[in-house]
């Protein structure tokens, strides 16, 4: 729970706050643009919310945030945008909220289709997520991008009766999963398809569903201070060359309209053909060494 003795000094005047034991995970920032900024080290309040819709995405942040790091001086009612998760983003996907410490903060997703629901990587194991997904029909398969965003992927398998999906090279952090995918082909699954991307992690793997969407993980996100798409060099935990070459063999998904991160932006395509966004963003990461 944040404590206002623990503020940071950056803070605004006005009821929200974030205090000092922020790990900069940048939950917040995606959640409520307008209010919260950051440092080198820490996100603050640059701007207290000035609508309804800010109010929101402030009381949303603060539910996101991993570390109960945001606060309020005044007794706020979350109700309502607790019930807001999961988030509708576009028709069939929500963003889940309850972002996890474990997995650093990172975004997770919720797929609603008429096959099966899918959880994309995991939020906080938290007792309103559940009965929201149990009011949308249940959870049939977890994919993981990753080790890095597992969280509590295993108590949402062994709640829903599911599969987890997640690579070999990385199925040290879900050793049970039910679903190890080996090797650097691509996988079908129903309207998904898994697609081998090494470089954050040797075993990192995207989702393409229905080939219009990627569910990226820490592979590949929109950078709003560069105004383009790109990967983040500075969290590259395996190789920077891989990664370079596995954001590009993702330009023969020419349908790609939405990019959705575990870390990072999200940002539709816009205009470009996907292929030419891809071009971009391979030609920059060249020159960051």
């Amino acid at each position: 729970m944040a404590k206002s003795s623990l503020k940071v000094e950056e803070n605004v005047a006005g009821n929200f706050y974030v205090d000092s034991t922020c790990i900069d995970c940048g939950a917040c920032r995606r959640f409520a643009p307008a209010s919260f900024g950051e440092t080198e080290d820490y996100s603050f309040v640059y701007s207290q919310p000035q609508t309804p819709e800010d109010e929101r995405a402030a009381q949303r942040s603060l539910l996101a945030c991993p570390t109960a790091s945001i606060g309020t001086h005044q007794k706020t009612d979350l109700n309502q945008a607790r019930q807001s998760f999961p988030l509708e983003l576009v028709p069939g996907v929500y963003i889940n909220g309850f972002n996890a410490r474990d997995s650093f903060g990172a975004d997770s997703y919720f797929i609603r289709h008429e096959e099966g629901n899918w959880l994309v990587d995991s939020p906080r194991f938290t007792r309103h997520l559940v009965k929201a997904f149990e009011a949308m029909g249940g959870v049939d398969t977890i994919f993981l991008t990753h080790q890095d965003d597992v969280a509590d992927a295993r108590d949402y398998a062994r709640h829903f009766g599911c599969q987890r999906i997640i690579h070999r090279l990385d199925a040290g952090a879900q050793q049970d999963a039910e679903i190890i995918v080996d090797g650097e082909a691509e996988t079908h699954i129903g309207p998904g398809t898994i697609i081998f991307t090494p470089g954050h992690t040797r075993g990192h793997q995207v989702l393409l569903w229905e080939d219009r969407y990627l569910f990226s993980g820490d592979h590949f996100s929109w950078l709003p201070k560069l105004n383009h798409f790109g990967s983040f060099r500075g969290v590259c935990w395996f190789s920077w060359d891989i990664q370079i070459e596995s954001v590009e063999k993702l330009k023969h998904f020419e349908n790609v309209n939405w990019v959705f991160p575990g870390h990072g932006h999200r940002g539709q395509v816009g205009d470009k053909p996907f292929p030419e966004v891809i071009d971009e963003a391979v030609a920059w990461m060249k020159t960051v060494r």
